[in-house]
């Protein structure tokens, strides 16, 4: 696959993400938004996973569960590994987070993946949408 195609590969699953975390389940509930301000900090999971987001539209993380997201990698890391990398964050619609790795630590090529909210307020929740074991995948909370 040509890196145009890989490219076109990851837009449209952004895209889907994008759509998908915008359309909800279709259960009446709370409205999940957040603003640009609380996104910024340090998030962890309960498993030790740690991504920091910085108020410049960076972030950097450590200790994800590979299967908490899920890439068009042409060299994908083993199943169970955990990931690491840095990149730029851009919060779309209030909605989610899109996200885009840059090559280094896990990541042999540029890759692009999305977080959505699952809990605002004081303690706010972040996840990762691909663990189906989860109403809402892999959580990070804010811890600073």
């Amino acid at each position: 696959m040509s890196a145009v195609d890989r490219y076109k590969v990851r837009l449209a699953g952004t895209v889907l993400a994008a759509v998908l975390l915008s359309a909800g389940t279709g259960c009446a509930g709370p409205d999940h938004t957040i603003e640009r301000a609380q996104i910024v900090g340090a998030w962890k999971a309960d498993d030790g996973g740690r991504i920091e987001f910085t108020a410049d539209g960076r972030f950097a993380m450590s200790g994800i569960h590979r299967e908490a997201e899920t890439f068009s990698f042409s060299d994908p890391p083993p199943a169970g590994e955990r990931l690491a990398g840095a990149g730029t964050w851009e919060l779309e619609n209030q909605r989610f987070i899109e996200l885009t790795y840059e090559k280094g630590g896990s990541f042999s090529h540029t890759e692009t993946g999305s977080m959505g909210i699952a809990e605002t307020g004081e303690k706010p929740v972040l996840y990762f949408s691909t663990d189906s074991d989860k109403e809402y995948g892999y959580e990070v909370r804010k811890v600073s």
